[in-house]
């Protein structure tokens, strides 16, 4: 069925009027992109801008905590064999303290050689020199001198005897101290540790340090007034206590006059 009308009458928007034609475009025209998938399927994707953040790589935090986990093994081990050789060797200071002596004992005096005579010398034996006289060839007969033997001479010199006083034991925060004080000719003439605080390997070391400093000063000052060794306190409190005590029991027995 016709309408007897013409397309421009119709007003189709595909076919331009006489009087107005189409107007020239501007720019190209924009193609979608489900037709471009399909009449190119080989064409690569344009990558377009990221707007989130960057995805991490799965193995990257792995190794980071492998590298922490190993960094902390190396300063534990590095840690744990310092700490071995410091303990051994305040293990060995404390070792070469002097032994305590037991109470009411004295040490053994030892002998000394006099000018005189050397101890255990012998005076060699005199040999047998026979001596003839003569009286008649026929009745001459020798007669011979006795050796002497010299007996060895010793003087030994003698020793002033020391005398030990144990002192109290003095609890610590840390353990037990207790100090022993050897009075020779009414002066302190050795100071011995009889126990102090070894529970733990830092109170091994810090005492291998105090107690050789605090024992030195003792013996120079002749007396329980010393300074306290830092970073041991605890240690160095004890040991003037006990070590006053020691003092204070030869002072009572008459070994000596130290206040």
């Amino acid at each position: 069925m016709t309408t007897g009308r013409t397309p421009h009458q119709l007003g189709d928007p595909l076919i331009g009027s006489p009087t107005k034609p189409f107007p020239a475009p501007t720019s190209p025209p924009t193609v979608p992109t489900a037709i471009t998938a399909i009449t190119a399927p080989n064409a690569r994707p344009v990558p377009t801008a990221r707007t989130g953040a960057r995805r991490k790589h799965p193995a990257r935090g792995a190794r980071i905590g492998a590298l922490l986990l190993s960094c902390a093994a190396t300063g534990g081990l590095t840690y744990f064999f310092a700490d071995a050789n410091a303990l051994q060797a305040a293990s060995k200071a404390l070792a070469q303290l002097p032994a305590p002596i037991a109470v009411g004992a004295t040490p053994a005096p030892t002998p000394a050689p006099s000018s005189n005579a050397t101890a255990g010398a012998v005076t060699p034996a005199t040999t047998v020199t026979p001596a003839t006289t003569a009286t008649t060839a026929e009745n001459a007969a020798p007669t011979t001198t006795k050796a002497t033997k010299a007996t060895p001479t010793t003087k030994a010199t003698a020793t002033t005897k020391a005398k030990a006083f144990n002192g109290s034991v003095i609890d610590t925060k840390f353990g037990p101290v207790q100090i022993q004080v050897q009075i020779t000719g009414g002066k302190i003439s050795e100071v011995a540790i009889l126990q102090y605080p070894d529970s733990a390997d830092r109170s091994v070391q810090i005492n291998a340090n105090a107690l050789p400093t605090l024992r030195s000063e003792s013996l120079s000052a002749q007396s329980a007034s010393v300074h306290a060794v830092s970073g041991a306190t605890y240690t160095s409190r004890g040991y003037v206590k006990s070590l006053q005590s020691a003092i204070d029991q030869a002072r009572a027995a008459g070994a000596t006059t130290i206040a």
